[in-house]
């Protein structure tokens, strides 16, 4: 997986997978189009995340481009089968100290202390024909002994949650897969 490539060595992680009754095709499809950002819990803790502050509006788009706009960058795009995103920040802070405005190539060699660097991806696995199982993993790397020490206290408060996103989000791309794979024509509504 090109996520092994990004990030071999980490201090956190975290992976989740869900199976679905669809064609890796369908199953991409839904991935692409999925809006995470209806997700009611998802919402609900985003919200809590950024104590009340404003979040940007997300517009319509793809999956990718929503979450460009939202600090992430597309570090590499496997069609059907691995899409990997990254972000460099300090997590830990309240406003999570994101950098925005990086290039891919710039989120892959950064490095510097104080600082903390995640990589996220979503891996598509056909099982059968009609049975897939998709994947989410998310690996953070610290650089320095206090952002270290920070992000550790950080995850065992938000880890939790952040593990009840990823399935709220793999709940919905099974849920249009599988939609599609029903032909369903509202699939790619949300």
């Amino acid at each position: 997986m090109k996520l092994d490539e990004f990030m071999p060595e980490y201090d956190v992680a975290a992976r989740y997978d869900i199976s679905v009754q669809a064609s890796p095709a369908e199953t991409a499809t839904a991935l692409e189009h999925a809006d995470f950002s209806e997700l009611r819990l998802t919402k609900l803790l985003l919200g809590l995340r950024t104590l009340g502050r404003r979040r940007p509006e997300v517009q319509a788009g793809t999956q990718v481009e929503r979450l460009r706009r939202a600090g992430f960058i597309e570090l590499a795009n496997i069609p059907q089968r691995e899409v990997v995103f990254g972000v460099v920040g300090r997590f830990w802070r309240p406003d999570s100290g994101i950098i925005t405005g990086l290039s891919a190539e710039e989120v892959v060699v950064f490095h510097t202390e104080g600082y903390a660097k995640a990589v996220w991806n979503f891996a598509i696995v056909a099982e059968s024909e009609q049975v897939t199982r998709v994947t989410t993993e998310t690996r953070i790397q610290t650089f320095g002994r206090s952002a270290r020490w920070r992000l550790r206290a950080y995850w065992l408060i938000v880890g939790p949650f952040s593990g009840i996103i990823r399935k709220e989000m793999l709940a919905l791309v099974k849920r249009n897969a599988e939609a599609i794979a029903g032909g369903s024509s509202s699939a790619l509504a949300s």
